[in-house]
């Protein structure tokens, strides 16, 4: 969870947009940063998710002791409306696990859509379309169009494995080809030039770059190439750079291709 701040109603949040189609997802391991309310219980928590009036120490220091054992605990409920979460059930476990430095939580979790046109609702609707398919719950992506994007990079693993389901080839991609990219030293240090965006995010853009290289070349340019292509392109002191270097990679790409007649 993000630092001490005032819990968000769940029922509020639902109410203003609308919220009130629940698909449930099954159980995950979600963020702890992104667990941002309470479902009726939000008035306890004036200064976020800590011991006092909404939860009784007693409970949550036996709990902390379970943690420092080893031991698990049952998945704790949640509901989810757009990319944040709100605690239905297991307040005091989600406390716990804070208190002793986890950064996830395993959750039960049902997301509520909102029925509006919304970009961030249409993107709302996508993450459970792309989740329900191919199993990957822990992208979080901002932009309309991202996770059907990724769905068809992972159908394209599928097709060349040969075999397998979709959820086997989304787990091989997620580990061998995400996971990498986003575990990368220069990716982190990409990230701080996109404020306010995901690692999600981040990750689209870069593959978008990297497709571009190598269509340039006519091959696979490999991700240390396109990282660090990505990188020196990101100048911040000349703004306007990476976009004058995407349209001369766009230029090339066209000289490359083949010209399609004109039809008479």
């Amino acid at each position: 969870m993000r630092g001490p701040r005032r819990f968000k109603e769940f029922e509020e949040v639902q109410r203003a947009l609308g919220a009130l189609t629940a698909r449930p997802i099954g159980v995950t391991q979600v963020p702890l940063d992104e667990i941002v309310g309470s479902v009726g219980r939000a008035r306890y928590f004036p200064l976020g998710l800590r011991a006092g009036r909404g939860l009784t120490p007693s409970r949550v220091k036996r709990l902390v002791a379970a943690l420092n054992r080893g031991e698990v605990l049952p998945p704790v409920l949640l509901y989810r409306i757009g990319h944040e979460y709100f605690v239905a059930d297991g307040h005091h476990r989600v406390a716990a696990a804070a208190l002793v430095g986890a950064r996830d939580v395993d959750a039960e979790v049902v997301v509520y859509l909102p029925e509006a046109r919304r970009p961030e609702d249409v993107v709302a609707r996508e993450r459970v379309l792309f989740e329900q398919r191919t199993g990957i719950t822990s992208i979080v992506l901002h932009e309309v169009g991202q996770y059907p994007k990724l769905q068809r990079w992972i159908e394209d693993v599928a097709r060349q494995r040969g075999r397998g389901s979709l959820r086997a080839a989304a787990r091989e991609w997620y580990t061998r080809v995400y996971l990498p990219a986003a575990q990368d030293a220069v990716f982190k240090r990409l990230r701080r030039s996109f404020p306010g965006r995901s690692a999600g995010d981040v990750f689209v853009y870069l593959a978008d770059h990297k497709w571009i290289m190598s269509k340039a070349a006519g091959r696979d340019v490999g991700l240390r190439a396109a990282l660090e292509s990505f990188e020196r392109s990101l100048d911040h002191r000349q703004p306007s750079g990476f976009a004058r270097w995407l349209e001369e990679l766009v230029r090339r790409v066209r000289r490359r291709s083949p010209r399609t007649p004109r039809r008479r």
